[in-house]
């Protein structure tokens, strides 16, 4: 886990999400397995001297080893994590025109693109990320 300085009870950890379309297709990664092999969005969290776009460029880069430009979708979720401190989550979109090569970090073992039109809420494991993939759609069109 990330060490924050000042943890305490009024400290908001701040992460992001990013969802990622290309092609018509939505790009899930698959947790380690030790994280409980559920797909989700491209997510991190925002360290310390960043802002939450910084956050997120740097998260797309280590997650899947792409630097590209990002849309910031004005969405965002307020959470507890498993841990019990409260979250910011602002969510941002990747809509590149092709299929980027994707290299995966040793936080996911796999990923799959899925048809836009065959995605469900079933497909995520968390429900978030369904909600933001819902918003992104409206950006795509």
């Amino acid at each position: 886990m990330l060490k924050f300085k000042n943890m305490n009870a009024d400290f908001i950890k701040q992460k992001i999400q990013i969802v990622t379309i290309a092609e018509n297709q939505l790009l899930l990664l698959q947790f380690a397995p030790e994280r409980g092999d559920g797909f989700q969005n491209i997510t991190g969290s925002v360290e310390e001297d960043e802002n939450f776009l910084e956050g997120a460029r740097r998260e797309l880069v280590e997650e899947i080893g792409v630097a590209e430009n990002l849309i910031d979708m004005n969405l965002h979720f307020n959470f507890r994590d498993r841990w019990g401190f409260e979250v910011e989550e602002r969510v941002f979109l990747f809509h590149p025109d092709t299929k980027p090569e994707i290299h995966l970090s040793a936080e996911h073992q796999s990923y799959k693109w899925i048809p836009i039109k065959e995605v469900n809420e079933s497909d995520f494991a968390y429900g978030s990320n369904f909600l933001a993939f819902k918003k992104a759609l409206e950006f795509c069109q």
